[in-house]
């Protein structure tokens, strides 16, 4: 039976805050490249805020290495070396997931480098609370040295057709047409994608899937 896109973002959110846990309860969303993983963020952190619980918002974005910028458009990664080195995983355990576990301190950074403008982001620790959900979305959350961490783990679907088309429409008007935009996800994020997906089977670890090709109409595929 079809729901509603917000019918189902409240089932997810009442699903994370079913998880009855005594310490925060830390919630991965992971996907392909422009697959909608940070608006549907942004929309469940709304929704389980609404319902009374504290709710924080973290991404993996937000902890790119310093230069990653000028690598990143200099093209000096291959999908290999993203993978190694193109997230601060240490930072991010280190500021978000240890602080969080159920003997961690529960004072949080959630944000580290600004890779946009290539400068840190103010540092602001949070203490967190024990009753607390925090949604982070990124790619490569669900790689084997971070998937222990989460306790709710959605994988949003979309094939590769889609992810060019919303990668062009979002991305033309920084990177300087739809057609750059579409040969760079030709030659580096489709293979980055692809080695994720073959090496690490993210999906495989995902407590729920959803498909997201329509943002309109998503809708639980497993």
């Amino acid at each position: 039976m079809d729901i509603t896109r917000s019918a189902l973002i409240d089932q997810l959110a009442d699903t994370m805050i079913g998880l009855h846990r005594t310490a925060p309860t830390l919630v991965a969303i992971d996907c392909r490249s422009a697959a909608g993983k940070t608006i549907i963020a942004d929309e469940l952190a709304q929704r389980v805020q609404a319902k009374g619980r504290p709710t924080l918002r973290s991404s993996l974005d937000h902890f790119h290495p310093p230069g990653h910028k000028y690598r990143s458009s200099a093209r000096q990664y291959t999908p290999e070396s993203y993978f190694a080195a193109g997230y601060d995983y240490a930072a991010f355990r280190r500021c978000v997931l240890d602080p969080l576990q159920q003997y961690g301190s529960r004072r949080c950074q959630l944000s580290l480098w600004n890779s946009f403008t290539d400068t840190p982001f103010p540092e602001q620790w949070i203490d967190v609370p024990n009753e607390a959900v925090v949604i982070v979305d990124g790619i490569l959350l669900l790689r084997p040295d971070l998937r222990q961490y989460w306790h709710y783990r959605i994988w949003l679907d979309i094939d590769w057709q889609t992810m060019l088309a919303r990668a062009a429409e979002r991305d033309s008007a920084w990177v300087g047409s739809r057609e750059v935009v579409a040969e760079r996800y030709r030659s580096f994020w489709i293979p980055a994608h692809e080695l994720y997906e073959r090496s690490m089977t993210p999906r495989q670890f995902a407590d729920v899937i959803v498909d997201n090709r329509n943002p309109e109409a998503p809708f639980v595929v497993q």
